[in-house]
């Protein structure tokens, strides 16, 4: 058969059709069903999530049933063991919730099987999910959901995980692995042109950690390019992201696109960890991913607020903190819970252990601190932008805290005010009245 001459170029995109809302929040640690606590209790947010035509987070943890679980808890985990009760993923459906991301250090905390049960009682649902996957090209692909006004899109993917948590397509004889999306990133060294010339020179001792090329340098396991505006004797340390991962988010972001109507790309990164700035190179990826066809970019990971651009007339949202933070009430640990941070089990409470943890790891106030945001369209065109201020702190300690619910007028007040500051040097201004907030867009 004569091979067909291809002419390939880049489809458009159709925009959605209509006034169409998507609510997205942060990290969902949400470990217990607590639809109808929360209807009760917090009514206003509750129906913010399910008026919204989509309601987009992203899930941090496994959805397993402990007792029947066929797999085991791994020798590494995120941080912590996360899990959830099995009744989860409806409760989060009951919430409003259409569409989670998968792709985050927590992911194969209860291994590949742990991931693929949570993927399953997704789907039974009505969840659409991405970010993980029997292989990597699953992993990369969209999760798509149809509403009135067209075709959502989801793609996600990490730059924080665990050494075995990447997924890995088939190769000949051997097998695909199952995972999560990532997005690989390593520092880079650049040194003055001089200091260059002398690590060249270093390099060329045998040794295979040391590799001459082109324009870099590796020495002993570094990466080193020159660079004249760095001065002599000084070193400014880059991280980089690996090309070919993102060559493979960036081509699934587009053809997203052009299959779709919106596409929302998820990006779960940690780095720098207690910073309020999100990390060069997550923040230029973010770009990069509205420039392959983007329409909102949701960041998640340092569990905290970070600041909000528009870029291309798309949203970035670098972070949204934790719209639940509910570890603190976990019941069931792994034993390495324990040994992780010394204690014994035979004297020490599962809720003093983690409360413990939480106060060390997690004390800071702005820690407790989300949103919610509320993205308007008309017919594709981004027409508002609202943030509803989230409070965690609960009463202070046990069940209530780690749970959302509105912050009150005080804490809004400082919430929105700190959300402001950190929005502004992305040349973004946000009208505050009262207890929420609208982002003011060109023109």
């Amino acid at each position: 058969m004569e091979a067909i001459s291809l002419d390939v170029r880049d489809i458009p995109g159709e925009p959605l059709r209509g006034r169409f809302t998507l609510a997205a929040v942060g990290d969902l640690i949400y470990l217990r069903p607590m639809a109808r606590t929360l209807a009760a209790q917090q009514p206003e947010l509750v129906a913010a999530l399910r008026g919204a035509d989509v309601t987009f987070g992203n899930l941090e943890t496994a959805i397993i049933d402990v007792d029947a679980f066929a797999g085991s808890p791994q020798a590494e985990s995120g941080g912590t063991w996360m899990h959830a009760d099995p009744r989860v993923a409806d409760d989060l459906r009951e919430l409003g919730f259409d569409a989670v991301a998968l792709a985050n250090n927590h992911a194969t905390d209860w291994g590949v099987e742990g991931l693929r049960e949570t993927a399953a009682r997704l789907r039974r649902a009505g969840i659409v999910h991405a970010g993980g996957g029997g292989t990597m090209s699953a992993a990369r692909a969209a999760g798509s959901l149809d509403v009135a006004q067209g075709r959502v899109s989801v793609i996600a993917a990490s730059a924080t995980f665990t050494p075995m948590s990447p997924a890995a397509d088939p190769f000949g004889r051997v097998p695909g692995r199952g995972g999560i999306s990532v997005l690989r990133t390593g520092e880079v060294g650049a040194v003055h042109p001089d200091d260059h010339a002398v690590l060249r020179r270093l390099a060329t001792a045998p040794s295979y950690s040391n590799a001459v090329r082109d324009d870099s340098v590796r020495l002993m396991g570094g990466e080193f390019v020159a660079d004249d505006s760095v001065p002599r004797g000084e070193a400014r340390i880059d991280r980089v992201v690996d090309e070919g991962d993102a060559s493979e988010i960036l081509t699934a972001i587009r053809q997203a696109r052009q299959n779709g109507n919106l596409v929302l790309f998820s990006l779960h990164s940690h780095e720098p960890d207690n910073g309020d700035v999100p990390a060069p190179f997550a923040a230029d990826f973010a770009r990069r991913a509205v420039d392959a066809g983007a329409h909102v970019v949701v960041g998640h990971g340092p569990h905290r607020l970070r600041g909000i651009e528009l870029y291309r007339g798309a949203p970035i949202l670098h972070s949204l903190g934790n719209f639940a933070m509910m570890s603190n009430s976990l019941d069931v640990v792994t034993r390495d819970t324990y040994r992780l941070y010394g204690a014994d089990p035979a004297h020490v409470t599962v809720p003093e252990l983690l409360g413990a943890r939480n106060a060390a790891l997690f004390g800071d106030r702005a820690l407790d601190e989300s949103a919610v945001v509320l993205l308007g369209y008309d017919d594709g065109a981004l027409a508002d932008v609202e943030i509803l201020p989230v409070d965690l702190a609960g009463a202070g300690g046990g069940a209530s805290h780690g749970v959302p619910a509105l912050a009150g007028p005080d804490e809004s007040a400082a919430l929105l005010s700190r959300l402001a500051d950190l929005s502004r040097p992305f040349g973004t201004e946000l009208r505050i009245d009262g207890a929420r907030a609208r982002v003011r867009l060109p023109g």
